[in-house]
Formats: C-alpha cells, sequence, structure tokens
C-alpha cells in the first residue's frame, strides 16, 4: 500500500542495462496472463484497492483515457496475474511515455498488488515477466518508470532490478510543485532512501 503519511513528490528511475535483472518466478499456483477486452474493470479495481485512485470510476476512466487508444497493444503490453482461483489479483504495463520530449520511450506503468497478496513474491514476480516482454518485443535499449515517495517499498524492489534513480536535468514534460526540478529532486530521494534504510 502506499503510504501517505510521507511529502508527496513524484520521481523517475532509468534501466539501461535492460538485459540484467534478477529471475523470479510466481508462487504455485498463480499464473501471468494478457489483456483481454473487460480487464479494464479489473485493472481500475486494482489501482482503486492500492489507493491510487480515489474511485473505481475514476480509474476505469483514467484506463480509458490512457490506454484504449492503442487497444492492439494492451494485448501484448498489458501484464496481469491470476490466483489460484483465476480471480486477477495484480498487474503491470509497458507502455509509451514522453517525459524527455517528443520522441516516446518505453517505461513501466502501473504496477499494481492486490493489497491482500502483497509480500508473497507477486511485485518481483511480475516485474521479471515485465522485463522479459520488454525485452521479447524488441522495445529498445533503455527503459523508466515513474512513482512516488509513497511507494518507496516498490522502489526498493524497482532498485533491485536495476533502475536507479534520475539525477539529472528536468525532464521536458515532467511537472513540479517548485520551478527548482533538482532541489525538489533531491528532496524527494532523501525522503526514499530515508524510509527504506530505517524501516
Amino acid at each position: 500500500m502506499l503510504d501517505k503519511t510521507i511529502p508527496y513528490f513524484g520521481v523517475i528511475m532509468v534501466k539501461d542495462n535492460i538485459k540484467e535483472y534478477p529471475k523470479y518466478n510466481l508462487p504455485n499456483g498463480y499464473s501471468f496472463c494478457m489483456y483481454e477486452d473487460g480487464y479494464e474493470n479489473y485493472w481500475a479495481k486494482l489501482e482503486y484497492r492500492v489507493g491510487e485512485f480515489n474511485s473505481f470510476e475514476a480509474a476505469f476512466e483514467y484506463f480509458d483515457s490512457e490506454f484504449i487508444r492503442n487497444k492492439e497493444e494492451l494485448y501484448k503490453r498489458c501484464i496481469f496475474v491470476k490466483n489460484e482461483a483465476g480471480e486477477i489479483i495484480a498487474t503491470a504495463s509497458i507502455w509509451y511515455g514522453n517525459h524527455f520530449g517528443d520522441k516516446l520511450m518505453q517505461r513501466i506503468h502501473w504496477v499494481a498488488v492486490d493489497p491482500d497478496y502483497q509480500g508473497n513474491g507477486i511485485a518481483k514476480a511480475l516485474i521479471t515477466k515485465t522485463l522479459d516482454t520488454f525485452n521479447e518485443l524488441g522495445l529498445g535499449d533503455i527503459l523508466y518508470l515513474t512513482t512516488q515517495t509513497w511507494s518507496f517499498k516498490a522502489i526498493n524492489i524497482y532498485m533491485e532490478f536495476g533502475f536507479k534513480p534520475y539525477m539529472g536535468e528536468k525532464p521536458v514534460n515532467w511537472k513540479t510543485k517548485s520551478q527548482n526540478f533538482e532541489e525538489e529532486n533531491k528532496k524527494a530521494w532523501d525522503i526514499i532512501f530515508d524510509r527504506i534504510n530505517n524501516r
């Protein structure tokens, strides 16, 4: 779950060694599947359950605006995890991002594991599968993701997979609270590392 007791700042992480990462498998009885028509309902329920949206309806509307215009890509890029009963309990996508300018780059997007299933290795297996899919599709040699201070537990997992904090100049299309991206970014990462190191 998100830790909303700490200040919110968005951050970026970048991975350039896309072939190198740990390999984790799902627990016995769990399985991967790709997006099918109607799975937007499961996606919206998951993202609402983990606190990314204030309502199921808001999550559903976001999915419709972000993903459906490239629906054919969803079948190849949007991954789900099913439990032993066949219920959808996690998701992640490889999607397009334009934070660094007009040229679209590939990003890991909207990773979520149902709170009832967190802490069982689902997230690590899901990130492995996402990176496997990225490489199988031949999508390039760099990958990034956006996240926030509230997700420091997930950030710790991303770092295990070789994602590094982005500490460069303000990306062209990045929105910040203040005019000083470098100062704000450093503050965000100070908060994240403090939580990771002291939990």
